[in-house]
This record gives structure tokens, sequence and C-alpha cells, in this order.
């Protein structure tokens, strides 16, 4: 029997049909995924922390529905994945995804050493569903493409919400607020939509091309509304940083990870010069960058988190084990005033040593060198798409030194991170020949 026979049986047609519909299902998981912690979560329950009502009530009223909403997302992606590559690839094949899957284990484990073992395996699980559904939806979907630009509409419908929002809204006590419980989410929001807009103003169809300006524009509107000073300096310097830094890593084959290392290098060696030589300190740096050498109150709630890392300084008090994490929390039992109701350390960094301790801040900094590596690869075969996952992983990278977004929960950054690390994998071998 010849393959050509074989290739118009109906089972084999069957097996064809069932391919293309659930790539095409795969292709919209990310955004779907997205479209969680963007638009559904603060629409139904988003409500300030802070200011809203106990942060316990918060988290049971949003884990209802995402412990549904994810784990059928996970399930739709396995399928595909089953249907369109089981036997035929592995969807662990590159070191950065496999490097995120041993962190998500990690996480997993730590509930063994947790003050709060329950909440921080409730937590782990929730989060290997959501790594493990991005990383099968784009390995079955086969299509890099396809898959930022259901993100970018997706992105360009909740700019359209918020700016309704912001119409008929008035600002908060610090800027608007969009939909979401507070002004930094609104600018984190926009800063997302800017990065996908801008790859598809250069790589997409002509009405693609307009529409991508016209959520730059929104995008921007947006940014300058919340006041979110973060999301709107690395909206405006991540693009710019990540072009050049693609362009020299493209131009001399240097690997992105090692130029985005010597340039972290570079600015911590002016940064400590200038303190040696009482040119400055953090204060007056802090001032000049963000107008407020206390950062909004920040360095307070680090003056009580960094000594408490050395409590635990290997393995940490486990996944999200240490604030709002009920009566055993140690934020609740030993901070003071407005620190013991911080959800988080307002610092990615910091909040990994306070949950796995040195070995999960090491292995964090393992995945972002490989992650970044990797990215000079995708420059090569597609370098707008290359851009662009560098351009999330370099806003990810420093987004977390002012915020708390590692693979924390459903934070869009934590999965624009995982999204783009899959991407990068796909990339290389969508080109390949």
């Amino acid at each position: 029997m010849t393959l050509a026979h074989e290739a118009g049986l109906p089972g084999m047609r069957r097996a064809d049909d069932t391919a293309i519909w659930t790539r095409r299902l795969a292709r919209w998981i990310p955004a779907l995924m997205l479209a969680y912690g963007l638009l559904i979560w603060p629409v139904l329950y988003g409500r300030s922390p802070d200011t809203g009502p106990a942060f316990q009530v918060l988290q049971s009223e949003s884990s209802a529905l995402s412990q549904i909403y994810f784990p059928l997302l996970l399930l739709a992606a396995g399928f595909a994945w089953i249907a369109t590559s089981y036997g035929r690839r592995r969807p662990l094949d590159d070191a950065a995804t496999a490097l995120i899957a041993l962190f998500v284990t990690l996480c997993l484990v730590s509930a063994l050493w947790s003050v709060a073992p329950g909440i921080a395996l409730r937590r782990a699980v929730l989060q290997v569903a959501i790594v493990a559904a991005l990383i099968l939806s784009v390995r079955a979907a086969a299509d890099p493409d396809g898959v930022v630009a259901r993100i970018f509409w997706t992105l360009a419908a909740i700019m359209l919400v918020n700016l309704a929002m912001v119409a008929v809204k008035p600002a908060g006590p610090l800027g608007h607020e969009g939909v979401y419980p507070q002004k930094n989410g609104l600018g984190a929001a926009a800063a997302l939509a800017i990065l996908f807009a801008l790859h598809q103003l250069f790589a997409g169809a002509r009405w693609t091309r307009v529409a991508a300006l016209l959520v730059i524009a929104v995008a921007v509107l947006l940014l300058v509304l919340s006041r979110s000073k973060t999301s709107l300096g690395l909206a405006a310097l991540v693009p710019a940083i990540a072009l050049a830094a693609a362009i020299v890593a493209r131009a001399t084959r240097l690997s992105p990870a090692v130029l985005v290392g010597l340039g972290a290098g570079l600015a911590y060696l002016v940064y400590a010069v200038g303190v040696a030589a009482y040119l400055w300190d953090f204060p007056a740096v802090a001032t000049a960058l963000f107008g407020d050498p206390t950062l909004t109150t920040r360095t307070e709630i680090w003056d009580f988190a960094l000594p408490m890392t050395e409590r635990r300084p290997w393995l940490g008090f486990g996944f999200e084990s240490f604030w709002q994490a009920g009566p055993d929390s140690p934020s609740l039992r030993e901070a003071r005033g407005f620190v013991a109701k911080m959800p988080h350390a307002h610092n990615g960094y910091i909040d990994i040593l306070l949950q796995l301790g040195r070995v999960g801040l090491a292995l964090l900094m393992v995945i972002l060198f490989a992650a970044l590596h990797a990215c000079g690869g995708a420059l090569r075969a597609r370098f707008g798409l290359g851009w662009l996952c560098l351009a999330l992983m370099l806003f990810t990278g420093l987004y977390n030194f002012l915020e708390s977004a590692w693979f924390r929960g459903f934070d869009f950054f934590s999965m624009s991170f995982v999204l783009a690390t899959a991407l990068t994998g796909e990339i290389r071998r969508s080109a390949a020949p």
C-alpha cells in the first residue's frame, strides 16, 4: 500500500482533521490564559487587598474560578499536544523550558517545609497548571505568528474596555485604575499591549498595522492616565534596549544573555563607583528616577523582608507562604503597620528568596540566562519575533525590581515570560529547513 493511498484512508483523514482543529484551538490558549489576569479576574473579583476586603476572602473568591479555568485550559492544551505532537517531539525539548519545569517542581516540593503547607501546595499546583498549559499549547500550535497575533487582538480588546472604563470611572487617589484594583495594574497591562502592538506594527498585515498604531496610542494614553511610573518608564526604555541588544546579538552572534549581563554589570559598577565617590546614594538615585526616596514606601517593606530571608536562607518559607498565607504567615506575625497587610514584597527577587531561598533564586538566575540565550537563535531565525521575546523577558526581569511577578499566580507578566521562553524554541523550529 502506498503512502498516498494511506493518506487517503478515512482514519488518516480524521487524524489530519483532528490535528488541524486542535492546532487552531492551541493558538488561542495563551491568549485566553492572559485574558484571565488582564480582564476576567479584575472584572469579577478585582479589589485591592490593601484597601478592600481581607486578602483571605479575595484569595478564596479568585481561586474558585481559577481552579476551574486553568485546569480546563491545561486539559485542552494537553489534548492538543497529544493530537499534534505525541510521539514526535517532547514538550520540554530545550534547556530553558526544562529549567522552568524544574523550578515549578521546586515550588511543589517546598510544601514539605512550608509554614503553610496546604496553601503552598494549592498555589504551586495552580502554577504548574499555568506553566504546563502555556508550554504545551505553544508546542501544539507550532505557529508562533498565530499565537502572537491572537494575543495582540485580545490585548486590543482589553485596551478598549479599559479606555471605556477610564471614561466613565473617576480616577483613584493615585491615578486611573481602569478595570484593575489599582493603577499599577492598568499601567502594566498597557505596557504589555505596547510591546505586542510594536511587533505587529512592523510584522503584521496592512490593516493589522493600522490597528497596532491605534492600540499603541490608546495604551500610551492609559499609561499616562494611570500615572504608573514603573510601567511608563519600562514601556519607554525596554523596546529600545531590546532592539539595541537584538541588533548587536545578531550582528556579532554574541548571546543576548551575555549582552544583558554585561549591561547589568556596567550599570551596577557605575552606581557603586558613584556611591564610593559620594556622588550619590540610593535615596538620591530613587528620588531622581521616581521622585520618592522610599519608592512609595517600598524601602520600608524591604527593610522588613531582607532580614527575614536570613531566617531560612537556603530553601525559604515555602512557595507563596510568607505573605498573606493565613494566621501562620510570618508577615502577619512579625511585620508592623501596613507591611503586615502587604500581599508581596514589591520585589520579585526578594519574594523568591523568601519563598524558595538561595536555591530558588539561583535557579531563577539560571532560567533567566538560558531564556535570554535562547533568544539568540530566535533572533537569527525571525528577528521580529525574537525581538518581542527578548523585550518580554527584559520587561519582566526589570519589572520585578519594583513589583513581584515571578511565578506568582496568574500574573500576566509571569505568564508572558513563560510564553516568550516557549516561543523562542518554536521560532527556531519553524524557521528550520
